[in-house]
This record gives C-alpha cells, structure tokens and sequence, in this order.
C-alpha cells in the first residue's frame, strides 16, 4: 500500500494536474473573495462583486452599448456604482480634478489595453495606449510644438484643400448623395494631408481603412472589461505571429521608410516630419515603432471621432430645425469665404456651442476614460478607494444632470451654452468632456476643432442638405 502511493505522488501526472488544478481553483476563490471584500461599500450589481464576464458577454452580443449601460448603472445605484470587481463609476463632476488631475497624475487603467494594434507581430503603443506616465510627458516635450496654435494655422492649408476637393467630389455626383460618406473620406484625407502633406491611397483603400478603425474601436469597447481575456485570446504570441499588419500600418511604414531613404523632407510641415526630427534628437525615448504608434494614433482618432462627430453635428441640427435655422443666419451674416478661415470661423460663436452641445449629449467615444487610483488609496466623493481601483467618471450619466447643464439636459439645445450666466457656463466647461480631461487630453484637438468649424459652414452655405430615410 505504501509502495502504490509512492508511485501515484511521484511519478504519476495526474497527481501534478490534480494540485495544479487545486492550486489554480485556491487562487481563483481567493481572488474573487478579496475582490468582493474589498470594495464591498460600494453598490452595484451583485455580478459585478464577482466578475467582469458578464459586460464582456453583453457588448460582444450587441445587447447594450456603453452609454446604456452607464446610464442604467446610475439610476439605480446611484452616482457612485461598481460594475466590475475591481472598477467604479462616478457621475459627479466634483471628481474630475482628483481622478483627472494635471499635477498628482493617475495612470491609465488596464482597460486601454484592448486598443494597443498589432504591427509586424509586435504589441505598438501609442500617447492613447501606454501607460508610462512617465514616458508619455517626455514624448508630449518633444512633439508638443506640432499641436500649437502656430502649427494649427500651417495645417489649415491641408484643410482648406481637402475642403475643395470635398467640394469638387460633391459637385460631380448625382443630386443624391451620402454625405456621411463623404464626410468621412474627408476626414480621412484631411488628417493624412497634415500627417504627410499628401493623400497616397484610393478611395478603396482610405474605407478600408476606415473599416479598419471602426473595427479597432469596437474591438476596445467590447473587451474594455475583460482586458486579461483580451490579451490571451488575441494577442498571444502565436496569435500575434500570425496576425498582418494593417493597411494603416503599413502605410506609416512605408511614409517612414520613404523619408528616411531618400531624406524627402525637404519643405515638409506635418505631422511626420515633427515625428521624426523628435525620433534624431532623443532615438531611445521616441523609437522608430513609437513613430510608427503616433502616426496610427494620430490617424486613427483623429479621422473617426472627428468624421462621427460632424455626421451628429448634421444629424442633431436636421432634427431640430431652429437651431439649423439660427446657425445658417449666423453664418450667412458672417460672409464668409469658401472655404471659410479659421480666423473667421473662430468669430462664430453659435457655431460652437452647436458642436459643443453635439459632443456632450451625443459623445463619440463610449468607454469610461479609466485611471488607476494610486497606492495607498485616495477618496473621491467622500468615498475611500484601495490602490489599484480602476475609476473613471461616468459622463454618460453626467449629460443629464440639470445641476451641470440646466434644464432639460436630455433635449438638443445650443442656446443652453450661450444664455448660461458666468458661473454656470464655467461649471459646464469643467464638466466638459469632448475631449478628455486632464494631462491626457486629446493632444489633436485643435486639429478636430479647425476641421469641424470649416468644414460645417461650407457644408451649410453651399448645399441642400437633408435626412436620408435611414437617419429619419
């Protein structure tokens, strides 16, 4: 008998899977008992005391987007709600400055994780992915002069020439058109022009692309709670040894390698020649695949979130035809040129509330921007966090709160902006959250803000411009 249980325990490699699956069930209990014990004051679904599965099964089946959910979270849990093990909520815009703060910075959380792309078989972070807070601020030193309002006013040539070709495409189609279609192609073609001066692709392959982001944004929103899971099924070694890389992707390369080989910069003021005269000074901070992550980045987003917004721009002024009606008044009494100038466009301030508004009650992007509260914990709202407590604000909740936006914050109301007094308009820009708060706030902004304030008023002033049956 001795002997039997000398050979089952030492040679035997049932016993080994048999304490290792002891050991892996031992981890996972305790796990998820410190991670219901450790946020246990917080409410919120009994699910997500345990796991985070339960959203990751609902947005991969389409059954509820984030807004929703968000929404729903906050009418009944209130402003404060935890829905995953390890993450909350806040509705209250009193905590922008302490999660979102410029000085005691929080990292990202592991939910960005998801969006980090794949080139060449290698995990390509980006100023949107990492987080290196560190490393973020010293790349931000190098690059930030390509985000000034002096480089601002050399891009505007890139769109305004966009703007003419968008003109020139419109006016040689049928009296039909779809101008979401177009609108996103110009984006696309706008943010390309002031990455690398020019547009080297066909109409085929800037959808394609297109696609391909639309793709990598619903792939994030999709995994954003299960980020672990995430890695392991996509981005495994083997997965990632097999998977190509983007057209996007390969696009970047081939920019890169163009301007390195035949030093073609002479003259160039882009976006990649910032990149690359940042990469010279300081080659161990920016390395040639963090050049290659700022130019995907810096398309991706920026053609998107920019063509989404001026598609719900359009679609929430044909909805609610005064404001329309106000908008085209103040734009026919600015005389504008075609295409207008940023100068002039800036002097319109009903145009900017217009896009304002757009943004906050119809956001683009949908996740919460999480950040990872610090070691030692912090309170926030009166409430205390343990470190490592992934927290974001909640701005799908926070568009409908009257005590930041006035009466009736569900409706489309521009004018909420304009007739606000001093303090209230205040409290609404802090609450503000088109862009992102805090240091890692959108960085091309600026960027977006010239594209839209052009781009709308020449769509405007020059076109009959109408809901399809599809968007009715």
């Amino acid at each position: 008998m001795e002997a039997s249980f000398s050979r089952f325990t030492g040679s035997s490699p049932v016993f080994g899977l048999l304490i290792l699956g002891l050991a892996l069930f031992a981890w996972a209990l305790f796990s998820t008992v410190q991670n219901f014990y450790r946020l246990r004051h917080i409410p919120g679904p009994f699910v997500s005391k345990f796991s985070s599965f339960w959203i990751t099964w609902k947005f991969n089946r389409r059954s509820e987007n984030f807004l929703d959910l968000c929404c729903r979270l906050d009418r009944e849990y209130g402003p404060i709600v935890r829905w995953a093990p390890n993450n909350v909520l806040f509705s209250d815009p009193s905590v922008i400055p302490v999660i979102y703060g410029t000085h005691n910075i929080w990292k990202k959380a592991v939910s960005y994780e998801p969006a980090i792309p794949v080139v060449n078989g290698v995990l390509q972070d980006s100023l949107t992915t990492t987080r290196n807070e560190a490393q973020v601020s010293a790349i931000k030193r190098h690059i930030n002069a390509a985000f000034t309002p002096r480089a601002i006013r050399v891009y505007e040539a890139h769109v305004s020439e966009a703007i003419n070709l968008l003109s020139s495409r419109l006016r040689s189609q049928t009296p039909n058109v779809d101008l979401v279609r177009w609108i996103k192609l110009f984006a696309f073609e706008t943010i390309c022009r002031i990455a690398f001066s020019d547009v080297d692709l066909t109409e085929q392959e800037v959808e394609t692309i297109l696609t391909g982001a639309r793709e990598r944004f619903g792939h994030w929103f999709r995994w954003y709670a299960s980020p672990g899971l995430e890695r392991l099924v996509y981005k495994n070694a083997f997965v990632r040894g097999r998977r190509g890389t983007s057209l996007l992707g390969q696009q970047a390369l081939k920019r890169i390698n163009e301007r390195n080989s035949k030093g073609d910069s002479e003259g160039k003021s882009d976006l990649l020649q910032w990149y690359l005269e940042s990469h010279a000074k300081s080659p161990e901070l920016i390395e040639r695949g963090t050049v290659v992550g700022l130019v995907m980045s810096t398309i991706n987003a920026g053609a998107e979130t920019t063509a989404s917004t001026m598609v719900e721009v359009l679609w929430l002024l044909l909805k609610n035809p005064p404001c329309l009606a106000t908008l085209r008044e103040e734009l026919k009494a600015a005389g504008l040129a075609s295409p207008p100038t940023l100068e002039s466009v800036n002097r319109l301030p009903y145009l900017e509330v217009v896009i304002k508004e757009t943004m906050r009650l119809n956001p683009v992007n949908q996740a919460p921007l999480e950040r990872e509260v610090p070691p030692g914990g912090a309170h926030i709202a009166g409430v205390y966090l343990p470190g490592g407590t992934s927290v974001a604000l909640n701005f799908s909740a926070l568009r409908f709160r009257e005590d930041v936006w006035g009466s009736k914050p569900e409706e489309f109301r521009p004018e909420r902006w304009t007739e606000a007094d001093p303090a209230q308009r205040a409290r609404m820009e802090r609450a503000f959250y088109g862009f992102g708060h805090g240091k890692r706030m959108c960085i091309g902004q600026h960027i977006a803000w010239i594209e839209m304030k052009k781009v709308i008023p020449e769509l405007l002033l020059n076109y009959d411009v109408s809901l399809g049956v599809a968007y009715i």
